[in-house]
């Protein structure tokens, strides 16, 4: 049994080092892609926006695949997929893209569901530390992938570039196949009707749109980033390695923040800091844009600390594993299809008016509902209990044996 914990838990760490890879990589190459093969801007926030749109439509098809599956099991399937998803983007054709990007994305999408509720059910005592560490890899996998693409693209193409980025999944096997060979019928109980419970549920909603909002701020940062400081006068180079200051700037925040979460009965404050020092780096890209370095490293913290929190609070605000498993769902389902939006509809304002002002306008707006929301999800308090506590005892499954 002491063997088979720690192999689950660097199988959860490697495998968040692979959930946001195949989003990252691609930011970094637009310019190109809309030459080779040819895409608008707006195609081409649509192509950035895909997997978010997928992390939201598959979120409830998660729980389903852990059952049939278990965790570990499951988390092999999504390193596969992602894998794969990866490889046929580099076949280089539009429909290739747009159905890699598809494939990657409803892999991620399960991986992003399953492995906080792996941790809530597996390792309660270590809550604070393994979504820490998540969180941490999610961020440095994101910064590796946009602060390389661009030197790996005037390497060997962008082609390859792609398609090399299905490395990082498949080392990840090496240590998940033996997890899931070890751990067997672990699984999570469904959602079905009893996530329907959650829809009245006003803590849950605070949870989701605080989940959401945030995601769609990171998630158009993280498309069109490198363009906007291009425009300022960046070069590709620069403007890459921005954007992997972007993603793994914010990891010492990611690693802290869910650890002092988990150590504070109240989380309101920490929520509304975060969103401060996201709203204070929005707006001076817009009033000082040549100070980019300082504000991208200030929202890259502001960014870190809230999406570890958000991701930490549907852990905290759930009673159990089994309804951190249905809120987990509802938040992503409902807050990654907020997030979906933000790419595009960024893309549509800068065709529409010739620059990225608007745009960034957009994303300090969206700061005010974000923080109104953090403060509503960080009070000490925990979503409803399921109404069929006796159908919790009888399907309970252990997610280790």
């Amino acid at each position: 049994m002491r063997r088979r914990v720690p192999l689950l838990a660097v199988g959860l760490v490697l495998t968040g080092f692979n959930l946001r890879i195949a989003v990252a990589s691609v930011p970094p190459l637009l310019s190109d892609l809309e030459h080779d093969p040819g895409m608008s801007p707006t195609v081409a926030g649509l192509l950035t926006s895909l997997p978010v749109l997928c992390f939201g439509v598959l979120a409830l098809v998660a729980p389903a695949v852990v059952r049939r599956l278990g965790g570990a099991a499951t988390l092999m399937l999504v390193l596969v997929a992602i894998s794969a998803g990866v490889l046929v983007r580099a076949a280089g054709s539009t429909g290739a893209l747009f159905a890699g990007t598809a494939l990657a994305g409803a892999a991620i999408a399960v991986g992003n569901v399953v492995v906080p509720t792996v941790i809530k059910a597996s390792f309660p005592a270590r809550v604070g530390l393994l979504m820490g560490l998540y969180t941490a890899m999610l961020s440095v996998g994101a910064a590796l992938a946009g602060g390389l693409s661009v030197p790996a693209e005037h390497a060997v193409g962008w082609r390859a570039t792609l398609a090399v980025w299905s490395v990082p999944a498949v080392l990840a096997l090496v240590v998940v196949v033996p997890a899931a060979v070890r751990v067997r019928a672990n699984s999570v109980d469904r959602l079905g009707g009893e996530m329907r419970t959650l829809l009245g549920d006003r803590l849950a909603w605070q949870v989701t749109l605080f989940f959401g909002l945030q995601s769609a701020v990171f998630y158009t940062g993280l498309a069109w980033l490198p363009s906007i400081l291009r425009t300022e006068g960046y070069g590709a180079a620069a403007a890459g390695a921005l954007l992997s200051l972007y993603a793994i700037g914010g990891v010492p925040a990611s690693l802290a923040t869910p650890v002092l979460a988990t150590r504070l009965r109240d989380q309101r404050r920490l929520a509304l800091g975060a969103v401060l020092l996201e709203a204070v780096a929005i707006a001076g890209l817009v009033a000082l844009p040549g100070a980019a370095p300082g504000w991208v490293a200030l929202l890259a913290i502001g960014q870190g600390a809230s999406f570890s929190l958000a991701l930490t609070l549907v852990v905290l605000r759930s009673p159990d594993a089994r309804r951190a498993a249905e809120l987990s769902g509802m938040a992503q389902a409902i807050g990654y299809g907020i997030a979906a939006l933000g790419p595009f509809v960024a893309g549509a304002l800068h065709d529409r008016e010739g620059s990225w002002t608007a745009s960034l306008l957009l994303l300090l707006a969206l700061c005010v509902p974000m923080a109104a929301a953090g403060a509503g999800a960080g009070r000490a308090r925990v979503v409803s209990a399921r109404r069929a506590e006796a159908e919790t005892e009888a399907d309970a499954v252990p997610l280790v044996p």
